[in-house]
């Protein structure tokens, strides 16, 4: 069911109620088209952390088909490219392999 905007906000807290112990998901829209939607704060962490194992994932395959030394700076701009609406999350579970410090002088 989607609520109209107007009907929501009359009812607000007893949707927040229902989203947040109910674990329901309470849609809000204009018109019958779904606009936005309350979720509890379980839920959210829920799909934050599957974006996080997503994205993880991802960043693994594209450092896993690199050919060469590829620079943080450089992936997450061909990141934004392919995923123009996704940010990518880098995660300590992102890089397997420990990165050595280039040779040189120490800075002081």
């Amino acid at each position: 069911m989607i609520y109209r905007i107007a009907d929501a906000k009359r009812q607000f807290s007893e949707l927040v109620k229902r989203a947040a112990y109910k674990g329901e998901t309470v849609t809000v829209g204009t018109r019958g088209k779904p606009e936005a939607a309350l979720i509890s704060v379980d839920e959210l962490r829920r799909l934050r952390e599957l974006e996080m194992e997503r994205d993880a994932r991802l960043l693994e395959e594209a450092v896993r088909r690199s050919t060469g030394v590829v620079g943080v700076g450089e992936l997450v701009r061909e990141w934004r490219r392919v995923y123009p609406s996704a940010e990518p999350v880098l995660t300590k579970r992102s890089f397997k392999k420990p990165v050595r410090k280039a040779a040189g002088k120490a800075r002081r």
